[in-house]
């Protein structure tokens, strides 16, 4: 018996037959779920253009491993050859020179616990008030401070003179130079001081006034003398416990001893300094 279809008939069989593949399909390769899907074409008689579509998985694809190896391989960079240590120049050793330029072969001599002869501070140049001091001053035996021996700037306008002796700083005793350094930098960043003072048989206090602030106090030992030099003082001690010994501490002459010869001069020139006298004492007067 024959069994004639139609064309709907025809194309509803093509159909189940092609969902029948695909769910076939789907459970034959268990990791195409999740995957994305590919479009197939299958062939359907009685259909338009005779083609259908289908969903058919796609099989996955293999990821290509990175390799972490550089595409171009790295130069070897050229081998640096280290520079040459430099040794360090040694300068040389500093020796003393004596009379009319003669090297004496002696080294300049410092002690490194010479004792303190100077301080200065704010216009004020202290000194220790040692028992030798006193005598020549007359100032009493029992006194402890240090000899102001000369004030300029902020020490002038506080009133300080010359020949006053310094107590205290604040309230804190001052008895020698290592004391006014400790003083003072306890104050250091004030812009004023209280300055207790022995004048005259009498204790008063003064007011040391900075613009920004007061600093602190700076000391030095005794200047360096020459060697073999006559003692200039009654005698102190060894000259190296307060002095250095050497040639580089001081200019030979003193600048202030240093006198220039008076220059020439015009007849009936104004004289250029206070009257010394006749001008032709001194200079030679060009007609």
């Amino acid at each position: 018996m024959k069994l004639k279809l139609d064309a709907a008939s025809l194309v509803t069989i093509c159909f189940i037959l092609v969902i029948g593949l695909v769910i076939f399909a789907l459970l034959a390769d268990p990791n195409a779920k999740g995957k994305p899907n590919a479009t197939v074409e299958v062939a359907v008689v009685g259909t338009p253009g005779g083609r259908m579509a289908a969903v058919a998985p796609v099989a996955p694809v293999t990821p290509v491993a990175r390799t972490t190896q550089p595409t171009t391989p790295a130069m070897n960079p050229l081998p640096v050859t280290p520079a040459p240590l430099v040794a360090p120049m040694t300068p040389p050793a500093a020796t003393v020179i004596g009379k009319g330029g003669v090297d004496t072969g002696l080294k300049p001599f410092m002690n490194p616990k010479a004792k303190l002869s100077e301080g200065h501070w704010k216009g004020l140049e202290a000194l220790p008030l040692s028992i030798e001091l006193k005598k020549k001053l007359k100032l009493p035996m029992e006194l402890e401070g240090l000899l102001i021996d000369e004030v300029t700037l902020n020490a002038a306008e506080a009133g300080l003179l010359a020949g006053d002796v310094l107590v205290a700083v604040n309230g804190k005793p001052v008895r020698t130079l290592e004391d006014l350094v400790t003083e003072s930098r306890r104050v250091q960043m004030a812009k004023s001081a209280s300055m207790l003072i022995y004048r005259k048989g009498k204790m008063q206090q003064f007011m040391l006034v900075a613009k920004n602030n007061l600093g602190f106090a700076q000391v030095e030992t005794a200047p360096m003398i020459l060697p073999g030099e006559i003692m200039p003082h009654p005698y102190r001690g060894p000259c190296t416990q307060c002095h250095a010994i050497g040639t580089t501490g001081h200019i030979v002459p003193d600048p202030d001893g240093i006198i220039l010869p008076p220059p020439p001069i015009r007849a009936n020139a104004v004289a250029p300094h206070k009257d010394r006298g006749p001008c032709q004492a001194c200079h030679t007067i060009i007609r």
